[in-house]
C-alpha cells in the first residue's frame, strides 16, 4: 500500500525539498501531486499563502527492513566511513563527558555509533537534542571530504529505540483520538528524525494523516482527520 503525505513551503520547490529531507528519498522516488502554488500576496505581506503538496510513496520505495551489508561493497571504504565518523565522535564526546566508548557497526545504508558513558543522560540532553547535535556534527565532519551519503546515525546505550517506541504510542495514541473526536492534533516541535516515526506509525491509517508544520529544523507535526475523497470527475 503507498504512504500519502502532504508538506508546505513558500514555493512548491521549498515543500518538495522538505518531503525529500523528511522522508529520506529522492524527488525521482517519490509522486508528487500539487494542492496549491501559493501565493506572495500584496507586497508579501498580506494574504500570503504557502505552496501545499501531496506525496505518495510507492511500495517498492517505502523503508525495507535492515539488511546485511553485501560482500560486493567497497570494504576498504566502508571501513574508512566508520573509523572516521568514530573518531569525530571520540573526540566530541570527549569535550562532555569522560571515559566514554564509542563502538561502529555497518549497516546496508547507515554507520550506526553507539556511545556508552556513565552520565549517558548528559549525551541526550532534553528530549534527545544534545544527541541530535552530536550526530550532526559528526555527519558534517564526515561528508566534508567524502563523496558518500551514508546515513550516521548516533545512539546511547539504546535511547534511539526507547524513544521510537515511545513516540510511536504517541502517534497511535493521538491518531485515535482524532478518529473519535473529529478534531486535529498538534505533537509539540520535534526534529525530522521523530517527525518521521510519526509518520510512518500513521501511514496505514486510512481515517487520519499527518502533516509537518513550520519552518526550521524544529516543525511541529499535526495529524488530522482523514476528510472523504471526492468523487471522480469533480472539478480540480
Amino acid at each position: 500500500m503507498a504512504a500519502e503525505y502532504e508538506f508546505e513551503g513558500k514555493t512548491k520547490e521549498e515543500a518538495l525539498q522538505t518531503a525529500c529531507k523528511e522522508l529520506g528519498l529522492s524527488e525521482n522516488q517519490l509522486q508528487v501531486e500539487v494542492l496549491s502554488y501559493g501565493s506572495t500576496g500584496i507586497f508579501g505581506l498580506v494574504g500570503v499563502k504557502k505552496a501545499r503538496i501531496k506525496v505518495v510513496i510507492p511500495k517498492k520505495h517505502q523503508t525495507p527492513p535492515e539488511q546485511p551489508v553485501s560482500p560486493a561493497e567497497d570494504a576498504d571504504a566502508k571501513e574508512d566511513i566508520s573509523g572516521t565518523a568514530s573518531e569525530a565522535l571520540k573526540t566530541l564526546v570527549s569535550f562532555i563527558v569522560d571515559d566514554a566508548t564509542v563502538t561502529a557497526r555497518n549497516t546496508a545504508d547507515a554507520v550506526k555509533l553507539t556511545i556508552e558513558a556513565d552520565n549517558s543522560a548528559l549525551l541526550i540532553g532534553k528530549h534527545g537534542r544534545t544527541l541530535d547535535a552530536l550526530q550532526y556534527l559528526v555527519q558534517k565532519i564526515v561528508y566534508q571530504d567524502k563523496k558518500t551519503k551514508k546515513r550516521i546515525v548516533v545512539d546511547v546505550e539504546g535511547y534511539r529505540e526507547r524513544r521510537k517506541a515511545s513516540l510511536t504510542q504517541l502517534a497511535l495514541r493521538l491518531g485515535e483520538k482524532v478518529k473519535r473526536s473529529g478534531k486535529p492534533a498538534t505533537i509539540s516541535p520535534m526534529n525530522a528524525y521523530d517527525r518521521r516515526i510519526i509518520h510512518v506509525a500513521l501511514k496505514d491509517e486510512s481515517r487520519v494523516r499527518t502533516q509537518s508544520m513550520g519552518s526550521g529544523a524544529l516543525r511541529k507535526l499535526v495529524i488530522y482527520p482523514q476528510k472523504k475523497q471526492k468523487k471522480q470527475g469533480a472539478s480540480v
